[in-house]
């Protein structure tokens, strides 16, 4: 029976819980702008529908950020392992190097998507499509986080 250490899990999740918090807290700062932007305007309707395309994007990413989720904990408990040796720390590097890579594709899809958003003034629909964009980082972000320390939770004790 293979004996873990599960500090670093642990170190992590506990850094995780504090990141989800400040997460809730940019989100709920981020809504209150865009809504009295969207009132300001006199469009309030656009702030409903940017949090409903939020909430359908979120749909679309629950499966595949879980699974990032369940892969990134699974390579995690891998290392937990007292006695590696250096193939299999090698290994187990290379996994978090392409759990990385996919999570740094995923926050640069939306920074683009934000950065190349054209121009409020410009445009009359952008802000509800850079609202919707944001709110939907956010809550993928949120949604990984939380899909980790869920998994984590569950590995630990099952180990």
């Amino acid at each position: 029976m293979p004996h873990f250490d599960f500090k670093r899990m642990n170190r992590m999740m506990m850094i995780y819980r504090i990141v989800q918090t400040v997460l809730v807290a940019l989100l709920v700062y981020m809504a209150i702008n865009f809504q009295n932007l969207f009132a300001l305007r006199g469009r309030p309707d656009q702030f409903m529908t940017s949090i409903l395309i939020a909430i359908v994007v979120q749909l679309v990413l629950i499966y595949p950020v879980y699974r990032l989720a369940l892969r990134d904990v699974g390579v995690e408990v891998e290392g937990s392992q007292v006695g590696l040796v250096d193939d299999q720390l090698a290994a187990l590097r290379k996994k978090r190097l392409l759990g990385d890579l996919w999570k740094f594709c995923g926050v640069g899809f939306f920074l683009a998507f934000v950065v190349l958003a054209p121009d409020a003034k410009k445009s009359a629909g952008s802000s509800m499509i850079l609202a919707s964009t944001i709110f939907s980082f956010l809550l993928t972000c949120l949604m990984y986080f939380q899909s980790y320390n869920y998994c984590a939770k569950k590995r630990i004790k099952s180990a």
